[in-house]
């Protein structure tokens, strides 16, 4: 069972799905890249995704350490509550990963 930077173990099967397919395109495109949810390919999905992370960008109040998690945080309510999308962010994509 994969585990997060902290060494929590990951135990949300989508999650680990996700993370699964992620890696085998990152293998093949970009071997030392961070993962992002897949979902983020799909040609419908996308611009959603992009224009949800405007939206939460400019909504934002934290400037500096942490905004990355508030900025995530908002995509994600607002993809499930206005979209129906389960997105996951970079930080649990990137379970080895601290991010500010």
């Amino acid at each position: 069972m994969q585990t997060n930077a902290y060494g929590k173990r990951i135990r949300d099967s989508e999650l680990l799905r996700r993370i699964k397919k992620a890696r085998a395109y990152q293998c093949l495109n970009d071997p030392l890249g961070e993962l992002h949810d897949p979902i983020e390919d799909d040609p419908v999905i996308k611009p959603i995704v992009r224009e949800v992370e405007r939206r939460a960008e400019k909504e934002s109040p934290i400037v500096g350490m942490g905004r990355c998690h508030d900025v995530w945080g908002r995509m994600r309510q607002i993809l499930k509550t206005e979209h129906g999308i389960v997105w996951y962010p970079p930080s649990d994509m990137n379970a080895h990963i601290l991010f500010d």
